[in-house]
């Protein structure tokens, strides 16, 4: 999301500015009236809109404790919000038609990120309604109401729950049908967030803090962690959030299998429908895991996921294919933390410790993901604060010329055509092997540069630019210390 200015329409009604506090991107119509009492301000604001909502004509708002308004909001015309339980001296009446000397005070009205609320819909004292959640129009709510879930009515009820196994939004005529598809959701949620570590115990911490500050113990998402026999604390940091949280879980290997071996592993151990692999030290931005799972939910057709850093477009597309995943992902599918498979995709992959040796297994599972389902998802925005851990621990000729090219003419002729192949391989020597060479040489980093010019002839010696790269590859090589 882009850090633009907030937009309230002149044509409204605050009783107290002050106490309102109003995020960046945000969108609200005029004719709203917003009545904050004053007696029950304090010094932080009682009315709280977060970044990305857009919220139409005619919102009402009676606060005397707090009301709070989630990340990516969608608030239609003529709705009421009201954190405050009214006294029956106006039996029939909602609180803010009563009174404000017959109104009490219960609690936080909280409406979660990622919400809808329908048009002239009464949300009537201190609930919950939870992230995803979409209040029917007319509707009033008098009670919590769960995350993903539908409610409509007068008293509202839930009449849908998403049940992410089946990737659909399922019927419910009971409290026990409510009860039993919110069950499935602990067993089988929306995202897996896998995490393979190892000796990062301050960088897994700062990663698992920006996921819960985000999603808390929310149903739908579930965070893995599998420890490559660290020999740091990262232990201890796991058990602190396995006790915090129902939805964390960790393994520990009893040695070091290696990182391809380990992503492959702590991707089996996902139960959710989609598997977001994660580096630990990439960490999600504030608010940006509420906004990927956002898009998740409008492209739950798509077989891969995967997001562009470089591009802030904030562009989400959908296409089709190998050639076109390659043209578009090129070297950025080696991060690991940029892409999402569909678990029931991944699934079919036959072996999937195939190619554990290459240091992009990754790549492999992709482009058979691809021939089981072609359509994937492009998100131009970056979603992380990188720790800016140099990668080390291979070979930069042997991994990113050689094993990357042999993965792309593994599938020449099932998903990749050789044109693709061509026009990716001379892309990747100038936008890629070159300049992080450069980058290791300049800053004497400890990556292993070994024999990268005998990798480069063995792979384009071939090329009608062969020359022009080795010359650009020494003119680097001599400025080496």
């Amino acid at each position: 999301m882009t850090n633009t200015p907030s937009l309230l329409k002149e044509a409204g009604y605050i009783s107290n500015p002050s106490s309102v506090s109003i995020g960046r991107n945000v969108t609200v119509q005029g004719g709203y009236y917003w009545n904050i009492l004053e007696s029950a301000s304090g010094s932080n604001p009682e009315l709280t809109i977060r970044d990305g909502s857009r919220i139409e004509t005619g919102l009402h708002v009676q606060c005397s404790h707090k009301v709070h308004i989630g990340r990516n909001v969608r608030i239609g015309p003529y709705v009421s919000l009201t954190d405050s339980v009214a006294a029956s001296v106006r039996p029939g009446y909602p609180s803010w038609a009563q009174a404000t000397d017959v109104l009490k005070t219960s609690g936080e009205l909280i409406v979660g990120d990622g919400s809808i609320i329908g048009a002239h819909a009464v949300i009537d004292r201190a609930v919950r309604i939870g992230k995803f959640s979409i209040i029917e129009p007319n509707s009033v709510v008098v009670d919590h109401i769960p995350s993903f879930c539908r409610a409509s009515g007068n008293p509202a009820v839930v009449t849908q729950v998403f049940v992410p196994e089946l990737l659909e939004w399922v019927k419910v005529n009971s409290d026990t049908e409510r009860e039993s598809a919110l069950a499935l959701r602990t067993e089988h949620p929306l995202l897996s967030i896998v995490i393979p570590t190892y000796n990062r115990a301050h960088h897994l911490g700062n990663n698992l803090q920006s996921i819960y500050n985000q999603v808390s113990d929310e149903d739908l998402v579930e965070v893995v962690v599998s420890d490559n026999a660290s020999t740091d604390n990262t232990q201890e940091v796991a058990y602190i959030y396995a006790n915090l949280y129902s939805s964390f879980r960790y393994s520990c290997n009893e040695q070091n299998i290696g990182g391809d071996l380990n992503i492959a592993y702590v991707s089996t151990l996902a139960n959710g429908s989609f598997i977001k692999l994660q580096g630990d030290d990439d960490y999600w931005l504030d608010g940006a895991l509420i906004d990927f799972i956002g898009i998740l939910l409008e492209h739950l057709d798509c077989a891969l996921i995967h997001t562009l850093p470089f591009h802030l477009d904030n562009r989400v597309y959908t296409l089709e294919g190998g050639d076109l995943f390659l043209a578009h992902t090129s070297n950025n599918a080696m991060q690991i933390s940029m892409n999402t498979m569909k678990k029931s995709v991944w699934d079919q992959i036959v072996d999937k410790s195939k190619y554990a040796y290459t240091s992009i297994n990754q790549i492999y599972w992709f482009y058979e993901i691809l021939i089981l389902d072609p359509k994937f998802c492009i998100i131009n925005r970056n979603f992380y604060l990188y720790a800016g851990i140099f990668p080390e621990g291979y070979n930069v000729g042997e991994v990113c010329i050689k094993h990357f090219l042999d993965a792309l003419h593994h599938y020449e002729g099932r998903t990749l055509k050789s044109e693709t192949i061509q026009e990716e391989k001379k892309k990747r020597f100038y936008n890629v092997i070159l300049p992080l060479y450069g980058t290791i040489v300049r800053n004497s980093f400890a990556s292993d540069v070994s024999n990268l010019e005998q990798y480069y002839t063995d792979y384009y010696a071939n090329e009608d630019y062969y020359e022009d790269g080795l010359l650009k590859l020494r003119e680097i090589s001599v400025k080496r210390p």
